[in-house]
């Protein structure tokens, strides 16, 4: 077990003053709550741009993992797609950054989802409408960091269980297409 803070560099998101306003000539596309799922899909063409001073120190880098720290749907993903434009979280997010080899980024993502960790998010969150941990907090959590080869099996292994409930879905949505369309065509 591994203290967050000796593995990642960690950032908050960027701080707005006021609400994220359209600013079609901006500099940076502002990634939201609203934006993403909780796989880290997002489209970027339907992210909001803005201006953003010091757009380099905020934006993300590809294999910087994004965090959801507030609200009760907390959650991690890998940000692993460049974009022609920066892309910049808001400050509901943390970012982190593996310091070293000891942890692989896509790795680190998926023990943050998993319920051990989320346990020990729920003990140190504070708030009862909008439960949000702290950066301190975060920072201070244990995790378990196994050696390179067994990161690289378990996010492999989770790859292979994605693409297998993704495939279960098609096949489901195909059966009912087919029932549809058999009753369809009894019914005329």
């Amino acid at each position: 077990m591994l203290l967050i803070n000796d593995i990642a560099d960690v950032r908050m998101g960027f701080h707005f003053r006021g609400r994220v306003h359209e600013e079609p000539n901006g500099n940076a596309l502002v990634l939201q709550i609203r934006d993403v799922d909780e796989a880290g899909r997002f489209d970027p063409e339907s992210l909001t741009p803005m201006e953003i001073p010091n757009v380099e120190k905020h934006s993300l880098s590809v294999g910087d993992i994004v965090f959801l720290a507030r609200g009760a749907r907390r959650f991690a993903f890998l940000f692993s797609e460049g974009y022609r434009r920066n892309i910049v979280p808001a400050g509901y997010f943390m970012v982190l950054r593996p310091k070293d080899d000891r942890v692989k980024p896509d790795y680190l993502a998926w023990a943050m989802n998993q319920e051990l960790f989320q346990t020990k998010i729920d003990a140190v969150s504070s708030g009862t409408a909008v439960p949000q941990i702290t950066k301190g907090s975060l920072t201070e959590l244990e995790i378990d960091v196994p050696d390179v080869a067994t990161q690289h099996r378990i996010v492999a292994i989770d790859r292979l269980m994605q693409r297998e409930l993704h495939l279960i879905h098609k096949i489901r949505d195909c059966r009912a297409a087919l029932l549809r369309a058999a009753a369809r065509n009894n019914a005329g």
